[in-house]
């Protein structure tokens, strides 16, 4: 019948965030390849080469896909694209589909946090949203990061040691640099530095989302919720274990592919 979806049928999403853009491709079952790339100065630019590199390594052509649908802060500017959705809307219904109890969903960007209320349906219910201050943000924790030369990656594990956190009470970028350096000058351990300022982060997230009063079972999307101190302060912030989907920084594209593919 006209209109019918087929099991094979596959859809794109593209998610392309301040930092980096990722694009998948989606067949109603599986995801069948996926691709990410620094979204540099040009989102047009890093959507298209996303899109071919995805299909590419799925081996099909544009031609077999039905419906591609972005998201992210750069989907007004993709004219290849067939219909665009919230990153809010897009990110509840990837995470829904990985961890479909999901009630309250914490996502950090590169530029940015939010918090989802969803429900039963994997609709959003509120949402609150930081994108004025970079203090709860993975560019702010990336940052300081290279204030201590470190990977963001050797940050988190240095962070993860620690027994005796640090506060941080600056949420400007510039100030906390300040204050992270003024510590290590005066001798504190490294990695309680550090973890003070995942900690720092965390309260500030968990404010933002109290105002919402959040629900359980808790899920953290985005890149930075592949940071396992993160995910530590995060809970201890809210009070509950936090949950991780698979690939979440893939979460806002597949709820783009599986939105578009609603939609045929």
């Amino acid at each position: 019948m006209p209109g019918m979806k087929k099991s094979g049928d596959m859809t794109v999403g593209i998610d392309i965030g301040s930092r980096t853009t990722k694009a998948l491709v989606w067949n109603g079952e599986e995801v069948l390849s996926r691709s990410m790339l620094s979204t540099g100065w040009t989102p047009e630019k890093s959507a298209s080469v996303a899109f071919e590199k995805t299909l590419q390594t799925a081996a099909i052509s544009p031609s077999e896909v039905k419906r591609t649908m972005v998201t992210g802060y750069g989907r007004g500017s993709i004219s290849f694209a067939d219909e665009s959705v919230t990153e809010i809307t897009a990110h509840a219904r990837g995470v829904s589909y990985l961890l479909p109890e999901t009630k309250t969903l914490i996502d950090i960007g590169g530029q940015d946090s939010k918090a989802i209320i969803i429900d039963d349906e994997a609709l959003v219910q509120d949402f609150a949203m930081n994108d004025r201050c970079a203090a709860g943000s993975g560019k702010f924790l990336e940052f300081l990061a290279l204030t201590m030369e470190l990977s963001v990656q050797d940050f988190s594990e240095l962070a993860f040691s620690s027994k005796n956190p640090m506060q941080i009470s600056s949420i400007c970028t510039v100030f906390a640099e300040s204050e992270v350096l003024s510590m290590l000058a005066e001798g504190v351990a490294r990695e309680d530095v550090a973890s003070g300022v995942h900690r720092s982060i965390a309260l500030r997230v968990a404010q933002m989302a109290h105002s919402l009063h959040p629900q359980v079972p808790i899920a953290f999307s985005g890149g930075v919720a592949r940071n396992r101190c993160m995910i530590r302060e995060i809970g201890v912030a809210l009070g509950g274990d936090i949950s991780v989907p698979e690939m979440p920084e893939y979460a806002g594209a597949l709820g783009a592919a599986i939105i578009a593919r609603e939609s045929l």
